[in-house]
């Protein structure tokens, strides 16, 4: 047994190091920064603390107690297709390992999964050398290092889901290679099929980047017409077999995104550079990565000294035909013109501007000149001198014009340009080393020194850039949300929202199986976000946030439940609930739940998510920025009146102005400071004459980029706004009180657009929702796409529910299909019939079945291929 483990050791270590030197460099680092489980730190940092932790813990408690919650969700935003979200954020295998993790120990989980992708990233790359044949021995260990500590994963490796691909890119290659070359086709489908499965954009990518390699191997060498169409024929075969095969995902994903991101595709494409194409250079400096670069910035692709000199030499190198030199500089300079030159980064990205992390496709140029570099340092042979100082000269220009330019970029600094020259020199020096075979492992050995310190370096200096959440700050409102959630879901009650006035994250629902209206995804319905800034309430083209509701709002939404924090109240290590909102509209609500942390109110007033409304709701008008009238008609076409006003704007009893110039006019004046370097604000006060609710309408001029707002002499909690005009609910139950806000300049001037105070009329508000509810319509959620209930109308109603539409729910009354369409350019309803009725609403995402059979048939298809291919008769599909 031992003899049989050091024969595979020796056989196979440059794979085992290929796989385990990334996950020790890696590890140590993790290590050495305190990362948890560790220490008190952890690897969460902007979207992967944000967004993608709560994801896993959905991924986790989908697959171990809820999996209807595969195809549909409540948690997201108001519910929604999930079958998108799984195909875009969650269908990597590795995710599998988490179900080993309990929730608040999924940073640790976390952790692990990045490590072995590291791992898993250099084994396949240097897999892919070895059955390449371009290299062997420790020079494998070498490139797959690089390939798996590149710029690009460093940079990405908050994007957990993104990781994959560079683990997939060189096997599918490869496979795809082989069966250009007469081997066995099906390994190359089945890997580009489950690639597709695991993560489609990043698939989409590589499919892109398959064409250029074919186009690479079919013209690097000459062949006959007949040959070139052959060729072509059978990788367009294998290629749509292997979409086929994952259109059980694909096709209802493609459904979901064209009412999501396909929303946003680009019309217009402007035929411009980015950026100066020059500075793509300073990304082949040490640590060329930082926190800025995150947004905007420009694209990562440090592979390290030796490779990129590797990359000059193949273009010199006489021993490779000239042919395919010709054609590899063309299929270069295309992939550069991608990094910098608008409509091919579109092209890239799917026709859509990234929002974060721009040229995402880069890892493939960084695996183009790894390649390319392996096909001429191949075990790093004797170089001629006249080639070494030519990629000396190349270097040293490299490096003095990052030198001239160091105050263009924030992530260079002497110290990471001396690095970066003395790596450079060092290789050099090596490669220039006239090495006999007694003494080629030893220079083989030193370059792989050398690449593996330059390449750990950069990795080391590039994250030491970022800052993390602690795992304090993950676990503490984490285990209060949970708290919450346990008990709400204890009570067994019919199917309802919960929402917040404290967070963590908008994916607070997703994660900890409550329905609290909030949610952030790149996958969101362009129709979720439309509503959000119709009813006024914070959303961007990803995002949504519940944390503005009205009284109204609150009811009609089915927002029967809301989670507060106990003022004061602080958790055991000192460190309160990060508030979420102002509501004191809860004071109109009943306390059901109290802890030593948190509060939970019950609103009466929720309809559910169905209520039967007045035929007039079909013809609710769109009000954008102009939330009180927009809540105003939907209530009245729900009752079916058309005159209740609910609502009376205001005046402040006291405006004072501090180094502003005075007016008269409030709503859509700008104000303009007198004295630029002084202070400036405008300080509001009102005393409200009933108990009544208040609001105030704030248009998208108050981003917390120019103004910061006071509530009573504290900052007012809100969600900054980005493009729609919200309502922040300020006094209830203040008679006689005054309230005091201030609003505190961060700019030379501030515009006060669609500042207006409201009172609202709460009795007239709670008897017309109270006639509402009259018409008795009960729902009880079976599963994550089924419900079931009953409604009682004394005529024909509307049968209205806040659940969004989708093609994908059959409503049923007593068992017979009914018509569905879509009211308020967002919602599911139904004309049903007076009288007691059953009801059934259950969901299947569009073209799910139909994907399904395609996947099947691809299936079928793909079992012949493989049984013919074994047995070597499948005489026209490999001539």
């Amino acid at each position: 047994m031992k003899i049989r483990l050091t024969h595979f050791v020796r056989s196979h270590y440059p794979l085992l190091l290929s796989f385990f030197l990334p996950v020790l460099l890696m590890g140590g680092y993790f290590i050495s920064q305190g990362m948890f489980p560790f220490g008190k730190s952890s690897l969460l940092t902007v979207d992967l603390g944000q967004q993608y932790i709560d994801f896993f813990a959905y991924f986790r408690r989908t697959l171990l107690t809820n999996p209807s919650g595969f195809f549909y969700s409540f948690s997201k935003e108001i519910g929604g297709n999930m079958i998108g979200e799984w195909a875009y954020y969650l269908m990597s295998p590795f995710n599998l390992i988490l179900l080993i993790f309990p929730e608040k120990f999924l940073a640790a989980g976390v952790m692990l999964i990045t490590l072995l992708k590291y791992g898993c990233a250099g084994l396949s790359f240097g897999y892919f050398l070895k059955k390449m044949r371009t290299q062997s021995g420790l020079a494998i260990v070498t490139f797959a290092t690089s390939y798996s500590m590149m710029g690009w994963f460093i940079a990405n490796q908050l994007n957990l889901l993104w990781l994959d691909a560079t683990i997939f890119l060189p096997l599918i290659i490869l496979q795809f290679y082989n069966s250009l070359i007469g081997k066995k086709s099906w390994p190359y489908i089945i890997l580009l099929a489950i690639m597709l499965i695991d993560n489609y954009y990043m698939g989409y990518m590589i499919c892109l980047f398959l064409i250029l390699f074919f186009l690479w191997f079919l013209f690097s060498s000459k062949r006959s017409f007949k040959k070139i169409v052959q060729l072509t024929f059978r990788s367009i075969i294998n290629s749509v077999i292997a979409v086929a095969l994952s259109m059980i995902i694909l096709l209802p994903t493609l459904t979901s995104l064209a009412s999501s991101k396909g929303q946003y595709t680009q019309n217009t494409v402007s035929f411009k550079f980015e950026y100066a194409p020059l500075k793509i250079l300073s990304k082949f400096i040490i640590g060329s990565f930082n926190f800025q670069q995150m947004p905007s910035g420009y694209p990562n692709i440090f592979i390290g000294s030796i490779f990129l000199i590797g990359f000059i030499l193949y273009f010199i190198d006489s021993k490779i035909k000239i042919r395919e030199r010709i054609l590899s500089f063309l299929i270069s300079i295309f992939l550069v013109l991608s990094l910098c030159y608008e409509p091919l980064d579109l092209l890239w990205h799917g026709w859509q501007f990234p929002v974060w992390y721009p040229y995402r496709f880069s890892y493939i140029v960084s695996f183009w000149m790894l390649f390319l570099a392996s096909r001429t340092l191949k075990n790093f042979i004797n170089i001629r001198p006249w080639k070494i100082w030519l990629s000396f000269a190349i270097y040293s220009g490299i490096i003095a014009y990052s030198f001239s330019n160091e105050k263009k970029f924030s992530y260079i600094s002497n110290e990471t340009l001396i690095f970066t020259a003395i790596f450079a020199t060092l290789t050099l020096a090596v490669l220039a080393v006239s090495a006999n075979s007694k003494y080629n492992k030893l220079k083989i050995f030193l370059l792989c020194l050398i690449s593996t310190v330059e390449i750990a370096m950069n990795a080391y200096i590039s994250l030491g850039n970022l800052s993390y959440l602690t795992q304090k700050d993950y676990a503490t409102p984490t285990k209060s949300l949970i708290t919450d959630s346990n008990y709400l879901n204890n009570l067994k009650d019919s199917a309802y929202r919960t929402g917040q006035t404290y967070s963590r994250t908008k994916n607070d629902g997703l994660a900890n199986n409550l329905n609290t209206g909030s949610y952030f995804s790149s996958a969101l319905e362009k129709s979720i976000p439309d509503f959000y800034g119709m009813i006024g309430n914070p959303d961007g083209d990803n995002y949504v946030t519940y944390s503005n509701g009205t009284i109204i709002s609150d009811a009609l939404l089915n927002m029967k439940y809301f989670i507060t924090p106990i003022n004061g109240a602080l958790l055991k290590n000192g460190q309160p609930l990060s508030a979420l909102t102002e509501k004191p509209d809860l004071s109109r609500y009943k306390i059901i739940k109290q802890t030593k942390l948190t509060q939970i109110y019950k609103n009466n007033n929720a309809l559910g998510y169905a209520y039967l409304a007045n035929k007039q709701l079909k013809k609710l008008a769109i009000f954008y920025d102009n939330p009180i009238e927009y809540q105003t008609q939907w209530l009245n076409d729900s009752v079916g009146t058309k005159n209740s006003k609910y609502f009376e704007a205001q005046n402040f009893n006291e405006v004072v102005f501090q180094n502003v110039a005075q007016s008269t006019k409030l709503t859509d004046t700008i104000f303009k400071k007198k004295n630029f370097a002084k202070t400036a604000q405008i300080i509001f006060k009102f005393t409200p004459q009933t108990n009544d609710s208040y609001y105030l309408t704030l248009g998208s001029s108050f981003d917390s980029d120019n103004v910061s707002l006071y509530l009573n002499n504290q900052p007012l909690n809100q969600y900054g706004t980005f493009r729609h005009t919200v309502v922040v609910n300020i006094a209830n139950h203040s008679k006689n009180q005054e309230v005091i806000l201030t609003a505190r300049f961060k700019k030379s001037s501030l515009w006060l657009n669609n500042f207006v105070l409201y009172k609202m009329n709460n009795k007239l508000v709670q008897n017309n929702i109270s006639q509402i509810k009259k018409r008795n319509v009960t729902l009880k959620q079976i599963s994550s796409r089924k419900l079931t209930g009953t409604y009682n109308a004394k005529s024909n109603h509307l049968l209205a529910t806040t659940i969004p539409y989708s093609s994908g729910w059959t409503l049923r009354v007593d068992g017979k299909k009914i018509h569905t369409f879509k009211i308020q350019n967002t919602f599911l309803a139904a004309n049903v019939a007076k009288g007691s009725h059953k009801i059934t609403l259950a969901y299947t995402p569009p073209y799910f079945i139909l994907g399904m059979v395609i996947t099947i048939i691809a299936t079928l298809v793909l079992i012949i291929i493989i049984l013919f291919e074994s047995k070597k008769k499948f005489r026209f599909y490999n001539n």
